[in-house]
C-alpha cells in the first residue's frame, strides 16, 4: 500500500469543496486546508492493519422475539 502524501493540496481542498458542495469563500482554501491537514494527520498516520477486528454487535429485536413465539 503506497504512502499517501501528509500534505492535503489546494487542489483537493477545492474538489473536496465541491463534492460537498459548501460555498467557501477562495479567501479561506488556506484555512479550511489547514483544518483538513490537521484532522487527516491521525487518520492517514493509522495503520488499520495492525488494528483488531471486532465482531459486529449483537442486536435484539423484540417485535421479531414476539412473533416467533407466537405472541
Amino acid at each position: 500500500m503506497p504512502d499517501q502524501p501528509s500534505e492535503v493540496t489546494l487542489d483537493e481542498v477545492r474538489n473536496r469543496i465541491r463534492a460537498a458542495g459548501l460555498p467557501i469563500p477562495e479567501g479561506r482554501l488556506r484555512l479550511v486546508q489547514r483544518f483538513l491537514q490537521d484532522a487527516l494527520r491521525p487518520l492517514r498516520a493509522f495503520d488499520s492493519r495492525s488494528a483488531r477486528s471486532l465482531e459486529p454487535a449483537v442486536t435484539f429485536d423484540a417485535a421479531a422475539e414476539e412473533k416467533r413465539h407466537g405472541r
